[in-house]
C-alpha cells in the first residue's frame, strides 16, 4: 500500500486537539514541536504504514497497528485502500524525550 486515503476518527481528532491545547498552556514552542513530530510520523505512516510500527494483538480481525512518537502512541488500522487513525494517546510508561 502506498499513499492511500488517510482518515482520522473523531476520537483521534479530539485527542490530538486536547494534546496540543494542554501543551500550549505550558509552552507554545513545545506544543508546536510535538504537533510537528506527530504530523511527520503520520506522514510516514501514510506512505509506509508497516515499518516502525507493531501490530496490536487484540484478537480483532482488523490490522490495528501502533506507532510511537515522542511519548505518544498512534493507533491506526490498515485497510486495502485507506489508513484510519483511531486514537492518539499519551504513553505514561514512555521516558520523557
Amino acid at each position: 500500500m502506498n499513499s492511500g486515503e488517510f482518515v482520522f476518527s473523531n476520537h483521534a481528532t479530539e485527542s490530538l486537539k486536547a494534546i496540543i491545547e494542554d501543551l500550549q498552556q505550558v509552552s507554545l514552542l513545545s506544543a508546536e514541536k510535538v504537533r510537528s513530530r506527530i504530523m511527520h510520523k503520520l506522514h510516514l505512516i501514510q506512505h509506509q504504514p508497516m515499518p516502525s510500527s507493531k501490530k496490536v494483538e487484540a484478537g480483532l480481525s482488523q490490522h490495528i497497528r501502533v506507532a510511537a512518537v515522542l511519548n505518544y502512541k498512534i493507533f491506526y488500522m490498515v485497510e486495502e485502500s485507506r489508513i484510519s487513525v483511531l486514537e492518539i494517546l499519551l504513553d505514561k510508561e514512555a521516558k520523557n524525550v
